[in-house]
């Protein structure tokens, strides 16, 4: 029950996260940062929480991916609107975001067939796009342009996103021969 509760939290911030993303400001700036951080941390925790009180669930599980794609795309989009994520940023968050909803249709197409767990590779991508993200997030420091390192780290998240998807993709290839033989 919970973890499910902190899951719904994350969902909470969407908005005031979306909001302080589009106005602008360096203190709005540092409040959308800290909200995504603080986002961050309820997903780390939630699960957590859930495996260790015995409270996993599929709802807890649909909630907690939901929560995170939602996430991902309220971020995007705050980034988009504001100017913030421009060219192979932008590029990057359209992979990002659709390679979301193509999973969630192979999930849905082949359920419990694919065996999607959190590799290494899904690590890395996860880690990758909360960095970039985030320093596209940070307000205007000076000397240092948190700005493009964010952009460049963001689009290399997006090319493991590729590597990601091509490996669930092969997998739902897989299940489908299996399923007409």
């Amino acid at each position: 029950m919970l973890p499910n509760l902190i899951t719904g939290l994350r969902l909470v911030l969407l908005v005031p996260l979306y909001l302080c993303l589009t106005q602008g400001d360096n203190p709005e700036r540092w409040a959308a940062l800290g909200l995504y951080l603080f986002a961050g941390l309820t997903d780390v925790i939630d699960g957590r929480m859930a495996r260790s009180l015995g409270q996993t669930s599929l709802l807890g599980h649909a909630l907690d991916r939901m929560a995170d794609g939602l996430l991902t795309l309220v971020a995007v989009m705050g980034l988009l609107a504001d100017g913030s994520m421009r060219d192979w940023a932008a590029a990057a968050g359209v992979i990002v975001i659709g390679r979301g909803f193509v999973v969630g249709g192979l999930e849905t197409a082949y359920p419990g067939q694919l065996n999607i767990t959190v590799s290494w590779m899904e690590k890395v991508k996860i880690a990758l796009q909360f960095v970039g993200l985030s320093l596209l997030m940070a307000p205007w420091l000076p000397g240092f342009d948190a700005h493009a390192v964010g952009g460049w780290v963001f689009v290399a998240c997006a090319a493991m996103t590729l590597v990601t998807l091509a490996d669930y993709t092969w997998r739902a290839v897989r299940a489908a021969a299996a399923t007409r033989a």
